[in-house]
């Protein structure tokens, strides 16, 4: 994307009155797509996230990520000054995201039916964990409830997951949701709720796997694409470094095994069972002839999907990222710069280079221009 682009985004204002990582998810694809998104805090502690550690410049590495090119305002909703502010700020609003129980908000005196009297075009957003149906909107959940409820976890494995599905999951569903919404708004002249329930995050991901639950039959996740076959798989090279091999189609799959001199194995990308054992121990035994680099060289060379498994500083280094334009140096207010991910929409956004904002830093700005 050229920097002369107007942002799909730009002009439209985004009260951000949510927490933790789905509001950061969901305040990322807004911001690098234009959109001037105002985080209202809580006085004296903010979002949670900023506490997370590590902490670099004094802020979670996770708040600075996600939150760049934000404003924060600090307002206390549980009083009437913070309630009458917020809803001066939501006049003049397009979009507003809350992640708090149903029922918090209109408690306030802030509901989506009391800000819509006096926005009819504002998009409000409610990021709870079940929705707002009454059989569930009292119940509580964190990621891994979540994933453990729809089968993601059990898919995943017996240990505990370090990525957090459902709430990456959400924020990007919930932008999904609001662009709909917007367009609906430019058609009608009315904005409108969206309700997307944390519990949807990790639903995606499962789609495939429910259906075939659903059959009663062999589950080719499991098979095919769970490390059954010998053609898609985590092969070790010499020294233990793992590589992932996804030759699934049966001409990568013979490239594969020829460039190991295994021509023999041409007919035997999708054995199962003893068979598979006994291909998948033959490969193994030439991988560890030579590095994983020598491997991968020899796979760029013939075209072949072939790639190291990295840990996350090793993918960061990766030049595949740099060179797609997927890496950057983040600015980080009082710290040195760091290496982060993004943009994440580089076809039609673009990461501003402006540093997350300290608690409360915009607040005198924003409410000046209220009086």
């Amino acid at each position: 994307m050229t920097t002369d682009q107007l942002l799909p985004l730009e002009g439209m204002v985004v009260l951000d009155v949510s927490r933790l990582l789905p509001g950061g998810i969901l305040a990322r694809q807004l911001i690098d797509l234009g959109a001037r998104l105002i985080k209202i805090e809580e006085p004296g502690t903010g979002d949670p996230m900023r506490m997370v550690p590590p902490l670099v410049g004094g802020v979670g590495i996770g708040f600075a990520t996600l939150l760049r090119g934000a404003e924060s305002v600090c307002l206390d909703l549980t009083g009437d000054e913070g309630q009458t502010r917020l809803r001066s700020l939501a006049r003049e609003a397009d979009v507003l995201v809350e992640s708090f129980r149903p029922g918090t908000m209109p408690n306030w005196g802030l509901g989506y039916e009391a800000i819509a009297e006096i926005n009819p075009r504002l998009v409000w957003c409610s990021l709870s964990s079940f929705g707002h149906g009454e059989a569930v909107r009292h119940r509580l959940a964190h990621d891994l409830n979540l994933i453990a409820l729809t089968g993601a976890l059990d898919a995943m494995g017996p240990e505990q997951p370090r990525l957090q599905l459902a709430d990456v999951g959400a924020g990007l569903l919930a932008a999904s949701s609001i662009l709909a919404a917007l367009l609906r708004r430019e058609r009608t002249g009315r904005g409108g709720r969206v309700d997307q329930p944390l519990l949807t995050g990790s639903l995606p991901f499962m789609t495939w796997r429910w259906a075939e639950a659903a059959t009663g039959r062999e589950q080719v996740v499991d098979l095919l694409l769970g490390g059954a076959c010998p053609c898609y798989r985590i092969y070790p090279c010499a020294g233990g470094e793992l590589m992932a091999v996804s030759a699934l189609e049966p001409k990568f799959w013979l490239g594969f095994v020829s460039m190991l001199g295994l021509d023999d194995l041409g007919g035997s990308g999708f054995a199962m069972g003893d068979e598979a054992d006994a291909v998948v121990c033959r490969i193994e035994e030439t991988l560890a002839l030579h590095s994983r680099e020598h491997w991968l060289a020899l796979g760029e060379k013939d075209g072949l999907p072939l790639s190291a498994v990295h840990t996350a500083g090793e993918a960061g280094r990766d030049r595949i990222f740099i060179d797609a334009g997927l890496v950057e140096e983040l600015s980080v207010k009082d710290g040195d710069p760091v290496s982060g991910v993004g943009p994440w929409l580089p076809g039609v956004g673009r990461t501003p280079r402006r540093p997350a904002p300290a608690l409360g830093e915009h607040t005198e700005a924003v409410l000046r221009k209220m009086r």
